[in-house]
């Protein structure tokens, strides 16, 4: 065991000769950490470059194909950006068929067609209306038709995607919870629901389940969700797939609280989208005959019964949340976007192969890279930390670079959308670093720009699989190495 770390050791010191002297004391930190506890039973790669000239500057199992989390958002926001451009944006519309006679009854039905837009109803990106707002919008342009009664249904139409929500490799334990939301060419509220509970008065004692906001009819609930200790947080789960209504509750909220709430994902958004639409129809006294549901088969509309049209905020802006808040059905919905638009095929499937595809024609290497979803929330997405950094190097030539770069999160910066406020705060990266990280089950990964003494751009990436101890650990380990980049000249 000692003559394998002396060697291990040996090759490492060895190779910090391949750099220049300026390089030393990061390469130094490189080499007492490989050989640390934390990485002593799994992998760790890092890869880092001046973007101008494509100088390296740290190289330590580059190509190695490691599982990335979230910072896979890097590449399908990046091929969001170049497909569809930083000011696209997503139409969904509403039409009716049938005739409005004279005493303002629509023989007909109301379509909700989607677009695949995933802001629609969600006042989470800058310019969105929210649920409520959408709805009166929607509402008002029906009334201005002069539709007093609607004879049929209203209907939703998701038939721009095909009809797999989900990627085959998510595990069953983020399913039914918000961050696993299923996509859908029809989205709605972010297709999440919040859960209310009331906690019992004893630890251990059962949480009593309240109401969903908004309701979700038909959803039922087996609840096995327990009390746990004051300030314990979120520690709930809600198991459902994908149109399924009976959805299983487990583990623990905190006690001492008059309610607490988890957030769900929709079961199924587009026949959401039309039930809500017609109870807000209701209340404003506009009858509808049928219940909600959704279209079965793909039709064409007429133009000129085109009652509305919702635009999403620019491709930018969606971008802007989705690296700075690691949303995973933004990222999802871009991806089948972009596949749609490409392909005419609207399908993780081709999604992944076209994420691929961008880098490849990029010269980004290929080798060891393997997407499964958009996202990173599967863990078995691969692709090396190279990849990555020759990536965010070739963003930073492209049109789009502002609207990429400003969308990662600024570390140390109180004013920050994003989640590094504290990260190197008072180190030299504070304001200075723009990173986008990822973190499922034993991966933590670190990608994006810090800034040189001098004002040179330097692109690293930093990705652990399988590390020993807890990713806050990690988190140590990439920040020291964040603040030795801010130190080069």
């Amino acid at each position: 065991m000692k003559t394998k770390l002396f060697i291990l050791l040996s090759l490492v010191i060895s190779s910090s000769f391949l750099y220049p002297q300026k390089f030393e004391e990061i390469n130094k930190l490189i080499q007492e950490n490989i050989v640390s506890p934390n990485f002593r039973n799994g992998q760790w790669s890092v890869y880092a470059e001046y973007t101008d000239h494509q100088e390296k500057i740290i190289d330590l199992h580059s190509e190695e194909a490691l599982a990335p989390a979230s910072c896979l958002k890097l590449v399908t926001t990046s091929a969001a950006l170049n497909y569809l451009g930083e000011d696209f944006k997503y139409e969904t519309k509403l039409y009716y068929d049938g005739t409005i006679n004279t005493n303002g009854i629509l023989n007909g039905n109301i379509f909700i067609v989607g677009s695949g837009d995933p802001t629609l109803g969600s006042d989470m990106v800058k310019g969105s209306l929210s649920l409520d707002e959408l709805m009166k919008s929607w509402v008002q342009s029906i009334i201005q038709k002069g539709i007093k009664k609607i004879s049929g249904s209203v209907i939703a139409d998701d038939f721009l995607f095909d009809h797999i929500p989900l990627p085959d490799n998510w595990f069953w334990v983020d399913i039914g919870n918000y961050y696993g939301a299923g996509t859908s060419a029809l989205c709605i509220n972010n297709n999440l629901y919040y859960l209310f509970f009331k906690p019992a008065k004893e630890i251990g004692g059962v949480a009593k389940v309240l109401r969903t906001e908004p309701e979700i009819p038909g959803l039922h609930f087996d609840n096995f969700m327990k009390t746990g200790k004051k300030g314990s947080g979120d520690n709930g789960y809600i198991y459902c797939a994908p149109e399924q209504y009976n959805a299983t509750l487990r583990g623990t909220i905190p006690a001492e609280v008059d309610e607490f709430s988890i957030k769900g994902s929709i079961p199924d958004p587009p026949l959401f989208a039309a039930q809500y639409l017609t109870k807000k129809l209701e209340e404003n006294k506009i009858k509808v005959s049928k219940p909600a549901h959704k279209l079965e088969a793909q039709i064409k509309y007429d133009e000129i019964k085109k009652i509305i049209s919702t635009f999403s905020p620019p491709l930018r802006d969606i971008v802007y949340v989705i690296n700075k808040r690691s949303n995973n059905l933004y990222t999802e919905q871009l991806l089948k976007t972009i596949a749609k638009v490409k392909s005419g095929t609207g399908s993780f499937e081709k999604g992944t192969e076209i994420n691929f595809n961008f880098l490849k024609e990029n010269g980004i290497p290929t080798e060891g890279v393997n997407f499964s979803d958009g996202s990173g929330l599967s863990r078995t997405n691969s692709i090396t930390t190279k990849a990555f950094v020759k990536l965010l190097t070739f963003n930073t030539k492209q049109t789009y670079f502002n609207s990429f770069y400003n969308s990662l999160g600024v570390a140390g910066d109180n004013d920050d959308f994003g989640y590094f406020k504290n990260y190197g705060a008072e180190t030299p990266i504070a304001k200075n670093a723009r990173i986008k990280d990822g973190l499922i089950q034993n991966v933590r990964s670190h990608s994006g720009y810090i800034k040189s003494q001098s004002g040179r751009l330097i692109a690293f990436s930093f990705i652990s699989n399988n590390y020993n101890g807890t990713s806050k650990d990690v988190d140590g380990i990439h920040l020291k190495l964040m603040i030795e980049l801010a130190k080069l000249p």
